[in-house]
C-alpha cells in the first residue's frame, strides 16, 4: 500500500508539471484525471462495502470442553470487478483463542469467494465470543481506511467435561432420609416451587393445564419437598484477581469439580441442591437424572463476577436452613473467615466437605496459612480435598476416610 501511495505522488508530480512543458488541453485532461484518482478510488472502496458479504459457521454444535473446532469464514464477492485491498480481524484474537486466530489480508477477483479455515482447540468451559470482529478495506491507492464492524458476533457454548465417579464419600443417613421421602412422594401439594417443561417420566397428575392451554406446551408443577436434600453444593463464584488465562483455568476446574459432584449424586437418585451467589442467593434443586441437564448448561455459562464472598454466602445460608445435610463447599478461595464458618456448619450437625481448588501450579505462590487450615480441617471431621489444576478430579475425589 505505501508503493502504491508513493507511486500516486509520482503521477500527480508529473501531472502537475506536464502542462509547463507540452501545450494543448491534453496535458490538463491529464492533471485533472490525477487530482480526481483518490476520489475515485474512495467511491470504489464504499462500495466494497456495501456489496461484499461473509458467512461464518462452525462444524460443530454441541462443543465439550477438548474438543477442536473448525471455524471457517468465507467472503465472496459476487461483482464483476476487484476487490483489492481487505483485512478481517477477529475477536478471538482477545480471548483464550488469542494464539489460534489470526488476522488476515486478502483480495477478491470478481466473482470469485475464499474461505478461511481456523482449527479452536476449546480448552475451557464457558460461553465465548469468537470470529469476525470488523474489516478493513483500503481503496486501490492506500489513502483511505473504512472500516466494516460486524453487527451480531458469533457465539459458542464449550460444555464442561463430565468426569464419572465410581465413589465419593458422604454421610449415608442424610441421603437414606432424603429418598426414602423422594420414594414416598411426600411432597406439600398446596406449595408450588417451580413450575417448567414437561420432561419423560413426568407424572400426569403434575400438569399445569391452565399454563398448558396458555402456552401450547405441557408445563409441570414442582412441589415443595417435606425435607431437605440430601447434599448441598455451595458453589464459589468470587471473581478471582489474577490475569485472563489463569482466571479461565481456575474456573475451569472449580466448574469441572461442580458438574462431577452434581452427576454422581443425581444418577444415583441423590436429591441435590446447587446454591451460590449472582446479585442474590440463588438455589437450584434437582432430584433424578434428568435434572442434571439443567444444571450442566447452567454450569457452562455461569459467570465468576461476584463480590460476595463464599464465607458470607455460607453464613445467610446457614441462617435460613435448619435441617442437617451433606454440606459441600467447592471453592479457591480459603480464608479463616470461612474457616470459621466451616466449624459452625460442623457444629451445627451438617456433615462438611470441602473441595479446594488450589492455584500454586499457576502462580507460584503457597501460603501457610492455607497449608494450616487443611491440615487442620479434618481433626474437626471435615473432609478436604485439595485439587491442582493439573490433577485428575476423580483421583482426589474418590478418596475414602
Amino acid at each position: 500500500m505505501k508503493k502504491n501511495r508513493i507511486l500516486y505522488l509520482a503521477l500527480l508530480f508529473t501531472a502537475f508539471i506536464f502542462p509547463y512543458f507540452y501545450g494543448g488541453r491534453l496535458p490538463y485532461l491529464v492533471l485533472y484525471i490525477v487530482l480526481a484518482l483518490p476520489a475515485i478510488t474512495f467511491l470504489h472502496a464504499l462500495i466494497i462495502m456495501f456489496r461484499f458479504k461473509y458467512v461464518q459457521f462452525t462444524d460443530k454444535v454441541f462443543i465439550v470442553k477438548g474438543d477442536i473446532v473448525k471455524f471457517s469464514v468465507r467472503i465472496t464477492n459476487e461483482d464483476f470487478f476487484l476487490y483489492p485491498y481487505i483485512k478481517a480481524i477477529f475477536v478471538g484474537e482477545e480471548t483464550v483463542f488469542e494464539k489460534q486466530v489470526q488476522s488476515i489480508n486478502f483480495s477478491l477477483l470478481p466473482n470469485s469467494r475464499k474461505t478461511y479455515t481456523f482449527d479452536l482447540e476449546c480448552k475451557y468451559r464457558g460461553e465465548y465470543e469468537i470470529g469476525l470482529k470488523y474489516f478493513e478495506i483500503m481503496d486501490l491507492l492506500g489513502i483511505f481506511r473504512l472500516r466494516y464492524n460486524v453487527k451480531e458476533m458469533k457465539r459458542v457454548v464449550v460444555y464442561p467435561k463430565i468426569t464419572n465417579l465410581d465413589y465419593f464419600d458422604l454421610r449415608t443417613n442424610y441421603i437414606a432420609e432424603s429418598r426414602n421421602i423422594l420414594d414416598t412422594f411426600q411432597e406439600d401439594m398446596t406449595s408450588i416451587s417451580n413450575i417448567r417443561t414437561y420432561a419423560y417420566g413426568d407424572t400426569l397428575k403434575k400438569i399445569h393445564w391452565k399454563l398448558t392451554a396458555k402456552k401450547g406446551e405441557l408445563m409441570v408443577k414442582e412441589f415443595q419437598n417435606t425435607s431437605e436434600a440430601g447434599v448441598v453444593i455451595i458453589l464459589d463464584l468470587f471473581r478471582y484477581g489474577f490475569d485472563l488465562e489463569t482466571n479461565t483455568i481456575m474456573e475451569d476446574k472449580v466448574i469441572e469439580c461442580c458438574v462431577c459432584l452434581a452427576n454422581y449424586c443425581l444418577q444415583r437418585w441423590i436429591p441435590t441442591s446447587l446454591v451460590f451467589y449472582d446479585n442474590r442467593i440463588v438455589e437450584i434443586s434437582a432430584a433424578n437424572p434428568l435434572d442434571f441437564q439443567n444444571i450442566y448448561q447452567l454450569l457452562s455459562v455461569i459467570r465468576f463476577d461476584q463480590q460476595v464472598s463464599v464465607a458470607d454466602l455460607l453464613d445467610v445460608w446457614l441462617r435460613r436452613n435448619f435441617t442437617e445435610t451433606n454440606l459441600v463447599i467447592i471453592t479457591s478461595n480459603l480464608s479463616y473467615e470461612l474457616f470459621d464458618k466451616i466449624y459452625k456448619a460442623n457444629t451445627f450437625g451438617y456433615a462438611v466437605s470441602l473441595i479446594y481448588v488450589s492455584p500454586e501450579e499457576l502462580t507460584q505462590a503457597s501460603s501457610v496459612e492455607i497449608g494450616q487450615m487443611l491440615e487442620y480441617l479434618p481433626e474437626i471431621n471435615v473432609q478436604t480435598y485439595k485439587i491442582n489444576v493439573g490433577d485428575r478430579i476423580e483421583s482426589i475425589l474418590e478418596k475414602r476416610f
